[in-house]
């Protein structure tokens, strides 16, 4: 997968149980949480520079590779764990929520394509904007009747920074726009560029309520529903390694090494034959 901002690739493997154990003992809020496992199953590559590397993308280093993540903008973070999703699960995702915005307050369903989904989410170059010669960071919006302004797009570690802070969205304008007074039409301006350049992934997923047809909307958190999936995936780790080593009293290390799906394969050869002699 291409990362639609950075121009990036990543590449995903599957889990072993080293990966799901790290998963389930993750600590911290959505975005921390999947801050440290994106790092355990993907890897990260600069585009390829024909003349230099013979048309193959340079894989980045350990240590490069959680930098990185932290220093990409949410859109590439929250691309990438989309991309995720759709490796290990499937295209399809199907969300399960109840709304109360009107008085019938269905259970309902919202299934969608992650492909599609990402579609609407690809940057675009808006009218006024610039990079300055030799800035790889910060963009410039020439204005009408306004200054021209400097600004950069949100990272990862700017969303960490203000989240659960009071006027979070005042606090983020702050880090990424380079001027200490700005008018609201200014900002509304730069905020537009930045969200043309950087497009949202978690957004808001609309459709109608079976029962009485009101429009009803679901507020899409993106590290949240890939974190819950990968977390209800992982969680039987604990008894497949304890069904496998008491069955065939292989240490821990060398079961947590396999990959998830010999593992699960083992187990539930194990509960079968369990069941047969039972």
């Amino acid at each position: 997968m291409r990362l639609p901002v950075s121009g990036l690739t990543v590449r995903f493997r599957a889990p072993n149980g080293n990966d799901d154990l790290a998963i389930l003992e993750a600590v911290g809020g959505a975005v921390e949480r999947a801050l440290a496992i994106l790092p355990r199953l993907t890897q990260l590559a600069e585009a390829a520079n024909a003349a230099h590397s013979g048309g193959e993308d340079t894989p980045l280093g350990r240590e490069d590779t959680q930098r990185v993540w932290r220093s990409l903008t949410v859109t590439d973070f929250e691309t990438a764990l989309l991309g995720l999703r759709s490796f290990l699960f499937g295209d399809r995702v199907a969300c399960l929520f109840r709304d109360n915005s009107h008085g019938c307050g269905e259970r309902m369903e919202l299934e969608f394509s992650i492909a599609a989904f990402l579609e609407d989410a690809r940057p675009a170059a808006p009218r006024g904007v610039e990079r300055p010669s030799g800035d790889t960071h910060w963009f410039r919006l020439a204005g009408h009747d306004d200054a021209p302004v400097r600004f950069r797009l949100p990272l990862v570690e700017d969303q960490l920074e203000v989240m659960g802070k009071p006027k979070s969205e005042l606090l983020l304008a702050r880090r990424c726009i380079d001027s200490t007074v700005l008018g609201a039409r200014a900002r509304a301006r730069v905020e537009r560029a930045m969200e043309a350049l950087a497009p949202p992934v978690s957004r808001p997923l609309t459709g109608n309520c079976p029962a009485c047809g009101e429009p009803v909307a679901i507020a899409l958190h993106v590290p949240r529903l890939v974190m819950e999936e990968l977390e209800a995936f992982s969680a039987g780790t604990h008894e497949e390694v304890d069904a496998i080593a008491a069955a065939y009293h292989w240490d821990e290390a060398a079961i947590l090494a396999m990959p998830q799906q010999r593992r699960r394969a083992y187990a539930e050869t194990i509960r079968r034959r369990e069941q047969v002699g039972a």
